[in-house]
């Protein structure tokens, strides 16, 4: 809830939560994830999975990967979970969907672009 300066916000705040997500399921791989269940859940409920401010979108993904990639990503983490496995099917079509979301989005932007094509196909491979 951290503010700088007089009327000013923390517009990254929001993405705070999915990047730490992302990390404990990359991090854990192959290993239990004790918020598994919430982090479906956050996945699943719609609202989770837009990007606000959209400017966020340009911005990170100038010196990195893009938000919308990192949703996919999450999506795709969780499709790989056995825990996961009656949402397989939505989950793997979410990460797809991201990635090409992320690849669209990043067409100006060389190093996310790059990145979320090259994750696309590793979603598309691994899922065929």
């Amino acid at each position: 809830e951290e503010h700088f300066g007089s009327g000013g916000g923390t517009p990254t705040k929001e993405l705070w939560g999915p990047i730490l997500m992302l990390l404990d399921l990359q991090g854990n791989s192959g290993k239990e994830v004790k918020r598994i269940d919430e982090y479906l859940e956050w996945v699943l409920e719609e609202k989770n999975m837009v990007i606000k401010p959209a400017i966020l979108e340009s911005a990170f993904g100038a010196f990195g990967v893009t938000p919308t990639a990192i949703l996919g990503e999450i999506c795709f983490n969780l499709a790989r979970r056995r825990e996961c496995g009656e949402y397989k099917d939505t989950l793997y079509s979410m990460s797809v969907d991201f990635m090409e979301k992320a690849v669209s989005n990043s067409e100006q932007i060389p190093f996310a672009n790059m990145y979320a094509k090259r994750k696309l196909r590793e979603i598309k491979d691994l899922h065929n």
